[in-house]
């Protein structure tokens, strides 16, 4: 019965970091960008949680659609103003993504410090557990994950059943070949960027449920999000989700077993020993 709790709790809490990864994952597909400011986005989100709901008594439940619409729409407006801007530089365009999005993660992470302060907090709904015979799982963790599994299996869905999301993974794969179908690549770079920032602010708000958050912690959530996505292949949607959800069975059993220090470890230690077997995995999927 515990092997099945761990199982339990670690795909639980692989669902919440697929939805973490994939976010970042759609944009690095789409527009070979890492973006740097993944982490501050889902602090900011988690912080901005934590303040609403102590002003409002709601449930933190409800801020998902205000977050996910917020980010998204102020993802596709950074998108436009400060990022499409440097795609147009050839060779050097990812390097200077990479220099546009660092220097956005320290704007929002210090915009989170001015508004929130730096002090660790969590949303204190879902605290108690729903028990299954000997078995006993946490409202928060068992909430989080369902909602970001069902995001991430949406999201999914959409890419790979609809018009919509063929036309953005046909213009990630080849776009120039897009161009000479009609597609508007620009406006699809910025569809995806504010659809993974979107997803990246709902999982903000899942994130603060189950952990507390700080700003200081967005290096933090960007590292995970990029192991997860290393681990699981650049670009490639169920291969990320799958490793999601591995580590989150993984970190489930050594957090128990071993300790919360190998928990938290586990990840880079993982990361460190794909680098050196399989670096092919790094190479972006097309």
């Amino acid at each position: 019965m515990l092997a099945l709790q761990l199982l339990v709790n670690g795909i639980l809490l692989g669902g919440l970091y697929v939805l973490v990864a994939q976010s970042l994952n759609l944009i690095f597909g789409v527009m070979g960008v890492v973006n740097l400011a993944h982490g501050a986005v889902i602090a900011l989100a988690g912080l901005f949680t934590y303040w609403f709901t102590a002003h409002t008594g709601a449930n933190p439940l409800l801020v998902l659609p205000i977050a996910g619409v917020a980010g998204a729409l102020m993802g596709a407006l950074g998108q436009r103003l400060l990022v499409e801007p440097v795609m147009r530089h050839g060779a050097r365009s990812e390097l200077l993504s990479l220099l546009v999005t660092f220097g956005l993660s320290y704007i929002l992470i210090e915009l989170a410090l001015q508004l929130f302060g730096a002090d660790f907090v969590s949303v204190p709904d879902l605290q108690s557990s729903w028990q299954l015979g000997s078995l006993a799982f946490g409202k928060a963790l068992v909430v989080a994950g369902v909602f970001a599994l069902v995001m991430s299996a949406l999201l999914y869905a959409w890419l790979n059943h609809s018009m919509s999301g063929k036309t953005l993974l046909a213009a990630a794969q080849s776009p120039t070949g897009a161009i000479s179908c009609g597609i508007d690549v620009a406006l699809v770079r910025m569809t995806a960027f504010g659809i993974g920032v979107g997803l990246a602010a709902a999982a903000g708000v899942l994130v603060i449920i189950i952990q507390p958050v700080a700003p200081q912690t967005a290096s933090d959530l960007t590292l995970l999000a990029f192991v997860i996505i290393a681990l699981g292949g650049l670009g490639d949607y169920l291969g990320v989700a799958i490793a999601a959800v591995l580590l989150g069975i993984t970190q489930s059993v050594a957090g128990y077993y071993l300790g919360g220090n190998a928990e938290y470890i586990l990840p880079y230690v993982l990361l460190l020993v794909v680098m050196v077997a399989r670096p092919g995995r790094f190479r972006r999927i097309r």
